[in-house]
């Protein structure tokens, strides 16, 4: 066992039981770089990424060299999701303030970058959404900064103490966002460090793997980011509750102005509200005759042909799986994309 306390990580300890081929290694090295290419901002960011080789997991610590040659690590099997009964993110909306009632739950696996991208717009569905002009184009705006949301998600996956028997949770109340990350704050981390940058990286495999992703920029940055943010917002600061055995970090909506997410009073705003929703319908209508015409085409591909980002893309896809209207069939190296309705 590797104890937090002593500096080891858990995520680095070899599983050398846990059976891996040269093409379980080729395919992860394949899928690492395919993520980090659509998380990418433009084009200068995706030349700039360098393949993945076994070398470089052994070197992040996803993969051990032992006198039986490479292993996986625990780092291997959560990446994969291949850890059954922690490599998955509980989501949850309640009514009121209170975990009482339930109004919708889902438990998402996969990857871990595909949970994280899972919660991600699990919550996206369930806040409220409202709009601004922009000369006569309307501007979605969530009552959420999005870029806080996915980083804090992104932070309890990277501090998430696999050895606790408990899961990550994304609870949705009326009043709060409320992330929930197994294992506690490290020795010598206070919440007020944390506040001023202070970082202590738990899985260190996985927090490498995450930085080659793009998913997490400078360690120590993401809490400092989001208070700015939040502060920008006219939000409140973040409520961080460190027990014995979890963190919990409370991200609490703006109760008092409540953003309008189904109708426009003023005629010009509904006008140009129409024009984006049938440019919207019209992208989401032309990507799925491309998934049907073609349905082992590369997001990235998708991206190009459709004129839009692959993070649209990417967030696109996400909402036609989670709705029902498509699914992917088999890996994301070799699988193919059904169009169901």
């Amino acid at each position: 066992m590797y104890y937090e306390s002593e500096g080891r990580s858990y995520d680095c300890k070899p599983c050398p039981d846990q059976p891996i081929t040269q093409e379980d290694v080729q395919q992860l090295c394949e899928e690492l770089q395919a993520a980090a290419q659509d998380n990418s901002r433009d084009e200068a960011q995706r030349n700039a990424i360098k393949p993945v080789t076994p070398n470089v997991l052994v070197n992040w610590g996803v993969l051990a060299e032992t006198e039986q040659g490479l292993v996986p690590t625990n780092a291997y099997r959560s990446l994969r999701g291949l850890d059954a009964f922690h490599s998955k993110i509980q989501c949850a909306v309640f009514k009121g303030t209170t975990r009482r009632v339930f109004v919708d739950r889902r438990e998402y696996t996969g990857t871990l970058w595909e949970q994280v991208e899972a919660a991600f717009q699990f919550v996206l569905r369930n806040i409220h959404l409202g709009a601004s002009l922009n000369g006569i184009y309307r501007q979605d705006i969530y009552e959420l900064p999005p870029a806080s949301i996915r980083e804090l998600i992104v932070n309890a996956v990277v501090h998430c103490s696999f050895i606790q028997p408990s899961l990550i949770q994304v609870a949705l109340y009326d009043d709060r966002l409320e992330i929930t990350s197994p294992g506690g704050l490290l020795p010598g981390v206070t919440v007020e460090k944390m506040k001023e940058g202070y970082s202590k990286i738990r899985n260190h495999a996985i927090a490498t793997a995450f930085s080659y992703m793009r998913l997490i920029e400078q360690w120590g940055s993401g809490i400092p980011r989001i208070l700015s943010e939040l502060k920008d917002n006219g939000l409140r600061e973040l409520e961080f509750l460190d027990g014995d055995t979890d963190l919990r970090i409370n991200l609490y909506r703006n109760t008092d102005t409540k953003l309008d997410t189904k109708s426009d009073t003023n005629d010009t705003k509904k006008q140009a509200g129409d024009t984006k929703d049938d440019a919207a319908l019209d992208v989401t209508q032309r990507l799925l005759q491309f998934l049907r015409t073609n349905p082992q085409i590369t997001q990235q591909a998708l991206a190009k042909q459709l004129g839009i980002s692959s993070a649209t893309v990417k967030r696109l896809t996400a909402q036609l799986q989670a709705s029902g209207t498509i699914q992917r069939i088999g890996s994301r190296r070799n699988g193919y994309w059904q169009v169901l309705e």
